[in-house]
């Protein structure tokens, strides 16, 4: 699922805008236009509804990840073995394919809005690939609501697991299990303690994606007097580090929690 999300987000640095060709179909309505600007776009819309189906699957994946970390005997286990030393990255990991889709879906967003709005005429279309390629549009009706969000592939994340939280009763043992996950990391960041650069920006995602979670999952919120992490150390700590896309990990944390800003 990881490799996936990979190269959905390679493809989206790749992906070159219709826009052009949607400006001149829309100046210049003429049905060539209108095909010229429906090919430079149907591989954007297919793209999408890649990304789309990818973070309906999330929903598969994040119940395990905290099922298997809310398993832990007790705090001092938690996030010391392998296991969940693993379990934590591929944690970051997903929220970090998360992030940096949300950072870069404007790039292809807009064609997505023309493709709607034309949608109807592409059956018709004489470019046989065209017509073949037509997403249905109870689909296009769903992608759109999706992405209609700031961050909806942070959402999706944050979906699952509070969904999985609430439906499991287990408020309390995720919120602990990412509260101690943040302590780890936080310490590991605040002490200098990382071995290496890749492990100091491990650290950096595992503290981010808990911080980002645990304010969602967590009714009072992690600015509450009731949080155990304290978002405003964390986000001193980490305020110099560049996260995805050139934006910091304390901006990443402003434009995706709940109650922090």
């Amino acid at each position: 699922m990881l490799l996936t999300g990979h190269e959905l987000i390679q493809r989206i640095r790749e992906y070159e805008g219709g826009g052009d060709e949607i400006r001149t179909a829309i100046s210049q309505p003429t049905a060539e236009n209108e095909e010229a600007a429906w090919r430079k776009i149907c591989p954007s819309a297919a793209l999408l509804r890649q990304c789309y189906d990818y973070a309906q699957s999330i929903d598969r994946i994040i119940p395990s990840i905290l099922e298997e970390l809310c398993g832990q005997v007790n705090d001092h286990d938690l996030g010391r073995t392998d296991r969940n030393r693993g379990l934590a990255r591929l944690l970051a990991d997903l929220m970090q394919n998360a992030f940096t889709f949300d950072a870069l879906k404007a790039t292809i967003q807009n064609d997505l809005s023309y493709y709607r709005r034309t949608q109807a005429r592409m059956p018709k279309s004489q470019d046989e690939k065209i017509a073949r390629g037509v997403i249905p549009q109870d689909v296009s009706n769903h992608m759109s609501l999706f992405y209609a969000y700031h961050n909806p592939m942070v959402k999706a994340v944050v979906d699952s697991a509070s969904q999985f939280a609430k439906e499991t009763r287990t408020e309390a043992l995720v919120l602990n299990a990412l509260s101690t996950l943040a302590a780890g990391s936080f310490n590991t960041l605040k002490q200098s303690k990382a071995d290496s650069a890749e492990s100091e920006q491990l650290s950096v995602f595992v503290l981010v994606t808990c911080c980002v979670l645990y304010d969602w999952i967590s009714e009072s919120g992690i600015s509450s007097s009731q949080s155990t992490i304290d978002i405003r150390a964390v986000a001193a700590t980490v305020s110099g580090c560049v996260l995805v896309e050139n934006t910091t990990a304390d901006s990443v944390l402003r434009a995706n929690c709940r109650t922090y800003r």
